[in-house]
């Protein structure tokens, strides 16, 4: 459809468009004497709208690099690319597929479009009665807002990653102290009604309660709520397991509180805080930007979802996953993008069920643009994220900025790279089913963008001047 638009506009361009012939002029008794010049370049030549032309080589070349790329890839495959809006390649553009973890960019524009960037969710520490000279004759309530990123040092050590992004949940220990409590006569007590309790996503294979791929979902949560920091906080654990989220949340601020001097005699637990109970302390998540920026980055599966039910929350449907993937929709809907087969079940991508196509990818990459808040969350090969050990040491090291998605038969990768030229190609790329290649085809497909556009300058196939007769 490309090829033909800009074969149609070259020939309209040509018929009406083209540049007159040397005219003689008037001698000034009414005759006209022959032109000393003639024309060396046709009136009807491609020469005539050189930029066009130049344009179709490119596209042509690339297209068939192109299809030497995916030569051996299934037919459950998608891709689209295209040059500031305009399409150059299609190939299966409106063919639902699953996309692994590029559904995150859906969730990405939903969160983007709905909360302000630099909101900040917001973890209290609230009390029914009033310390009395540092005693606090009652019980410590943690109220979760939703922050994904709280953790302790001993589980950001097993990350072989200095650039993830974590948030210090021994600040929040800090700011108890600072209220000048020194002892806890009740219980420290995990609070996390602002999201519902389903710890997993119903359609989710059970794999992913054991694979740690995500962690069990919770409005409070620390260390994606898993055990084996809860009594050492800042040391590395080997019994990492998916537990109770507001459970651990509390045994583990227990744990800080009393690393800080302050005694706590109830043991930990979980409910909801009573009504008009006044804060002690709070910490503020890092700004939504972060947040949705660390998500795409690192393909985080849990700072998906749990955006997904903030969302959902805001929406007026409570802090669900159904009500969450119904506001990504909406908001959807709202841009105008292309929804023909899509199919959202979650916010990570986790779930088979899940469908997306390439012609929605593309239109989404390109509403936002590679200068946008969710193209700088992205991960850059080479450098940043879920990309930043691949394309090393190649010509696009640093110039591609993708979503990466893989699960057991899903390959899928969406951004920009830019060209040598300085172009900032949109691309989106879904493969389903077998797929030997791997990541191999994807890195080959971004380094072949590259090199777009291959093509004479306008320069050089401009009207070569007219020449003597």
């Amino acid at each position: 459809m490309a090829r033909r638009s800009t074969l149609a506009a070259l020939a309209l361009t040509l018929v009406v468009g083209v540049a007159a012939p040397v005219a003689a002029q008037d001698s000034g008794d009414g005759t006209i004497p022959p032109s000393p010049l003639r024309l060396t370049t046709p009136l009807l030549s491609a020469r005539r709208v050189p930029e066009l032309l130049t344009s179709h080589i490119a596209d042509t070349r690339l297209t068939t690099a192109v299809q030497g790329v995916l030569e051996e890839s299934p037919d459950t495959t998608c891709l689209v690319v295209s040059d500031a809006g305009r399409r150059i390649v299609e190939e299966n553009p409106e063919l639902p597929l699953a996309p692994a973890s590029t559904e995150k960019l859906l969730t990405a524009t939903a969160v983007l479009d709905t909360i302000p960037l630099d909101e900040r969710l917001v973890t209290t520490v609230v009390a029914e009665d009033t310390p009395d000279d540092g005693v606090l004759d009652g019980d410590l309530w943690i109220v979760g807002g939703g922050d994904p990123l709280l953790t302790t040092t001993g589980y950001t050590v097993a990350f072989d990653n200095p650039a993830q992004v974590w948030h210090d949940y021994a600040q929040l220990a800090d700011r108890i102290e600072q209220s000048g409590i020194t002892e806890i006569r009740g219980s420290v007590i995990g609070d996390d009604s602002r999201y519902d309790t389903e710890r997993w996503v119903s359609t989710w294979p059970t794999r992913h309660q054991r694979q740690g791929f995500v962690g069990p979902l919770s409005a409070l949560t620390v260390n994606d709520g898993n055990t084996g920091y809860a009594d050492s906080p800042d040391a590395l654990s080997g019994t990492r397991l998916p537990g109770d989220p507001p459970l651990l949340a509390a045994e583990t601020l227990v744990t800080l509180l009393e690393d800080r001097g302050i005694t706590v005699e109830g043991e930990a637990g979980t409910g909801r805080a009573p009504e008009g109970a006044q804060q002690v302390a709070s910490l503020e998540s890092l700004p939504v930007r972060d947040l949705v920026g660390e998500m795409l980055a690192e393909s985080d599966n849990t700072t998906a979802e749990l955006l997904v039910k903030e969302l959902g929350r805001r929406a007026g449907g409570g802090g669900t996953t159904a009500a969450g993937t119904q506001a990504i929709g909406a908001a959807l809907a709202a841009r105008g993008l292309p929804l023909d087969g899509v199919v959202t079940n979650d916010g990570s991508g986790l779930d088979e069920g899940n469908r997306v196509t390439c012609d929605l990818l593309a239109e989404l990459l390109d509403q936002h643009g590679p200068d946008s808040v969710l193209a700088g969350g992205l991960a850059v090969a080479g450098e940043k994220g879920t990309l930043r050990k691949r394309l090393l040491d190649t010509p696009v090291e640093g110039r591609v900025v993708a979503k990466t998605g893989t699960l057991n038969t899903v390959w899928a990768l969406a951004g920009w790279v830019e060209t040598a030229s300085g172009k900032d190609l949109t691309f989106a790329f879904l493969v389903n089913g077998e797929n030997p290649a791997g990541t191999t085809t994807q890195d080959d497909l971004v380094t072949v963008l590259y090199d777009y556009p291959q093509a004479p300058t306008a320069d050089q196939l401009d009207p070569e001047p007219p020449a003597p007769t």
